[in-house]
């Protein structure tokens, strides 16, 4: 990560929400499990077969299969050898080129899909190209982005590095064994862990401290109200503003000093 990049666009492309990501519909199971704590089959919760469960939606674009190939650099498929060289299953190929007539009508999502993966991967390098674009144009063009040194302290971020879908998953269910990474397929019980065992975040880092001859203190509440604290010419600045429905009475800005803050809070009235 080398910071942020005002010249990124964040914007999540068309291709990417409604083809390139959605290569994980193709990764799931017909039959969904449904498991208890122990993951073994729930026996009040038979499993679903998600054709019985949901609709059965055509996530088609209509084409666009080689101009996005084109796009991230890669070669057009021009004949059914070039078609080939992509996708190594003959009869695959031949029921796309029989469907479609031209690689050129080929549907970028289809296309996608039936591409050879590449080593380690789940896609092949036409999928793999645009998710990673999106994904570096998303972390590149925010701001707020949490590796930027000035959204969080070194300390912070520390601890952000620590935080894992694991974790999460140990502090939003009634599990108590978990994989270390949760994104890996393992063997119950002996690739997992105890949620005593992996680490979370200590909010510590967030602690609000304030050097000893400062006069102001942590700064009071508004009923019905909020504040930003802030610094300003290496000041501390509040800046408070109402909820929707109430109306500021007093000073919107309060400045530490000396002898303390400036002016009183304002009231949200």
């Amino acid at each position: 990560y080398e910071g942020y990049d005002s010249t990124a666009n964040p914007t999540v492309s068309n291709v990417f929400s409604t083809a390139a990501f959605r290569f994980g519909h193709a990764t799931i199971h017909p039959l969904v499990r449904r498991l208890d704590a122990s993951f073994q089959e729930h026996p009040d919760l038979p499993g679903l077969w998600l054709h019985q469960a949901f609709f059965s939606p055509w996530t088609l674009l209509r084409g666009g299969y080689n101009e996005w190939r084109e796009f991230c650099g890669l070669p057009r498929l021009e004949t059914p050898a070039d078609l080939s060289t992509a996708i190594t299953s003959r009869s695959v190929a031949d029921k796309i080129l029989d469907l479609y007539k031209h690689p050129d009508n080929v549907d970028v999502w289809l296309g996608g899909l039936a591409e050879n993966f590449l080593p380690r991967a789940r896609t092949g390098p036409l999928f793999a190209c645009l998710i990673g674009k999106q994904m570096k144009a998303l972390r590149d063009g925010d701001w707020f982005w949490w590796e930027n040194s000035h959204v969080f302290t070194d300390a912070q971020r520390r601890e952000l590095e620590k935080h894992s879908l694991s974790r999460v998953i140990c502090d939003n269910t009634g599990l108590t064994r978990v994989p270390v990474d949760a994104f890996q397929v393992g063997k119950f019980p002996e690739d997992f862990e105890s949620c005593d065992s992996i680490p979370g975040v200590n909010l510590e880092a967030w602690r609000e401290t304030f050097p000893q001859d400062d006069k102001c203190g942590f700064p009071e509440s508004v009923e019905n109200g909020d504040f930003v604290h802030c610094e300003e010419s290496g000041r501390r600045v509040l800046v408070y503003s109402c909820r929707h429905g109430y109306e500021l009475q007093g000073r919107e800005q309060l400045t530490c000093t000396q002898e303390g803050w400036d002016f009183q809070p304002p009231l949200c009235k």
